[in-house]
């Protein structure tokens, strides 16, 4: 495995890596090919499970990955680090979504199911410009699963208070993202990080959204994309423009990455 690197960049997708149409730009994916041959590892970071992400890997040729916001941990087809949500706890959470009239969208590794039918399902995946997966809410007990996703229009503060032991986003999208306490992004480029024996290079990544605050935190450079949010924009080194404005070709070229 490579390691001869002069630094990492994390990319988010969603907002950021991605067009609107949830699609790598030519100008994008020609720069992210071009920041690798000059000696930078590119890599994605997201809440997107790695069956959601084939837009971007055979656009960029990223293939390191940090998905499910710090859950699961792949580099060149190895599997570095990966965190699972306790059965019981997915059982119990369910419960109370279903009594909320909410769903679980699960991941798995390599497959994903939706624990019911509610009102925002379709538009939760119309919007993320995924198919919508199959129903069985006894997915979780044949398959680990790193991360979940409420799909709801709450908030998520009461999911939170009831279930201390989970890490919930709010991302959008009718969305709450869902992963073991101390996971997050941050904690999957540790990992990686540590993996790759890159602790000491210069750490760059761009993010727009809640579940970037702690990767832009931790980076060295932090990169904001102008459509992002505030809380982001606000502990970013940089704020780059749109992610359909040239933000990645921008940012990169701000700090002489290309």
């Amino acid at each position: 495995m490579q390691t001869n690197y002069k630094g990492t960049v994390f990319f988010d997708l969603d907002g950021t890596l991605l067009n609107n149409q949830s699609q790598v730009e030519n100008s994008v994916a020609s720069a992210v090919r071009q920041l690798k041959e000059n000696d930078y590892l590119p890599v994605i970071c997201t809440g997107r499970a790695p069956i959601e992400i084939e837009a971007a890997t055979s656009a960029t040729g990223i293939n390191t990955y940090v998905t499910l916001n710090g859950a699961l941990v792949e580099s060149q087809g190895k599997t570095i680090y990966s965190n699972d949500i306790k059965p019981d706890v997915i059982k119990n959470i369910m419960d109370m979504a279903h009594k909320n009239g909410d769903s679980l969208f699960m991941h798995a590794h390599t497959r994903n199911s939706l624990s019911a039918q509610t009102p925002f399902i379709k538009e939760f995946f119309h919007a993320l410009k995924l198919e919508i997966p199959e129903i069985d809410p006894n997915f979780y007990k044949k398959d680990a699963i790193p991360m979940f996703v409420v799909i709801t229009d709450d908030d998520g503060k009461k999911y939170q208070k009831e279930f201390p032991e989970l890490q919930i986003y709010n991302t959008g999208y009718h969305s709450l993202d869902t992963v073991a306490k101390g996971v997050s992004k941050m904690s999957g480029i540790k990992h990686l990080l540590e993996e790759l024996n890159m602790k000491d290079k210069p750490v760059y990544a761009f993010g727009d959204g809640a579940n970037d605050i702690p990767m832009i935190e931790f980076a060295d450079y932090g990169i904001a994309m102008a459509n992002g949010i505030d809380e982001v924009k606000d502990i970013a080194t940089y704020i780059t423009t749109e992610n359909v404005n040239g933000g990645i070709v921008n940012g990169l070229k701000h700090f002489n990455l290309i």
